[in-house]
């Protein structure tokens, strides 16, 4: 098969190549504004670059690569790169165009200085990792010496007719001055509880995501007393910013939202408030006619199933060191 590599630079060719991707992953399609909000408007720092697979000038195949271009505190630099998206059309049987995308972006983020090359997991991110029934992309990648780092999981729960057990209601009757309240529009001590306690990704995100209409809505802290213990990130699919925990929010029959990320301050953990938290949100979005929620990317999956999460979908985390 007579074929050729070159980058993506236009609207159209960029996507003609998520179209390549919804063809061969029909179940992890791509909506039009999710593409436009990780890829073409992605976060502060992050360099999207987009290759594609050419047959006589039909596009067969895309890769989408990320790289942050300056350090993030407490996250990472300008040596972390990650490959967000990778297919080659169903109908073509020559592996070489495979290689090729795979090598493509590995010589280039190379030259650009990334030492670290992670399958998912960016910024702005699709997919945490690569989905475990993708086994003919996983044996490519493997063949190019990228290496498994373990798996993790996207859960799901049916919250229709959530009610939390009683041994976490008990914990707001025990802690009465405990408080769960939307950001909003103030956002400052969400900034200052991450800086504090979750500095480095989920700061960053927030810093990106609040800066979309409605972003702060999305957040929540948790309170002790008025002092910020705790905090959570919710997301529907028709919110002002589309969160990685409601992707694939298509897939579930019913009113989907999501949860996630979420933590609680390291001087009040092992008293059950997270999951006093999270069933406090819960009941808020069942309230609102919600019947189904999804958790990405965790792999507390016995944390989780104590409010009636369970496994979903399944990736494994693949990584390669690259020689700069």
């Amino acid at each position: 098969m007579n074929f050729e590599v070159r980058r993506l630079t236009d609207h159209g060719a960029v996507c003609a190549g998520i179209d390549c991707w919804n063809r061969t992953y029909p179940d992890f399609s791509l909506p039009n504004r999710l593409v436009a909000q990780n890829i073409f408007a992605p976060f502060d720092g992050l360099d999207v670059t987009a290759w594609g697979a050419f047959s006589e000038n039909t596009l067969v195949g895309v890769v989408v690569g990320k790289r942050l271009v300056e350090q993030i505190p407490d996250y990472d630099g300008s040596e972390q790169g990650w490959v967000s998206l990778f297919a080659v059309d169903s109908t073509v049987e020559d592996a070489a165009v495979a290689d090729e995308l795979v090598e493509t972006v590995e010589r280039t983020m190379a030259n650009r200085g990334v030492s670290n090359l992670r399958v998912g997991g960016d910024p702005g991110q699709f997919l945490p990792g690569l989905p475990t029934a993708f086994t003919d992309l996983r044996e490519t990648l493997t063949n190019h010496g990228f290496e498994s780092r373990g798996t993790v999981h996207d859960l799901r729960g049916d919250i229709a007719a959530f009610d939390a057990p009683e041994r976490i209601t008990r914990v707001g009757e025990s802690w009465p001055n405990l408080t769960v309240e939307r950001v909003g529009a103030d956002v400052d001590p969400l900034y200052s509880f991450l800086a504090d306690q979750f500095p480095g990704r989920w700061r960053y995100e927030a810093e990106n995501v609040c800066r979309v209409p409605g972003g702060g809505d999305d957040y929540w802290l948790l309170r002790h007393d008025g002092e910020s213990v705790g905090f959570a990130r919710t997301n529907t699919p028709d919110g002002g910013y589309r969160g990685a925990n409601v992707n694939w929010a298509a897939r579930l029959n019913g009113a989907t939202c999501g949860i996630g990320p979420l933590g609680v301050h390291e001087s009040y953990r092992g008293r059950s408030w997270g999951l006093w938290m999270i069933a406090s949100i819960v009941e808020r979005y069942r309230d609102a006619g919600y019947e189904r929620m999804s958790i990405d990317w965790t792999g507390l999956l016995e944390y989780y199933r104590k409010l009636g999460f369970e496994p979903w979908i399944e990736y494994e985390t693949l990584t390669k060191e690259l020689e700069t």
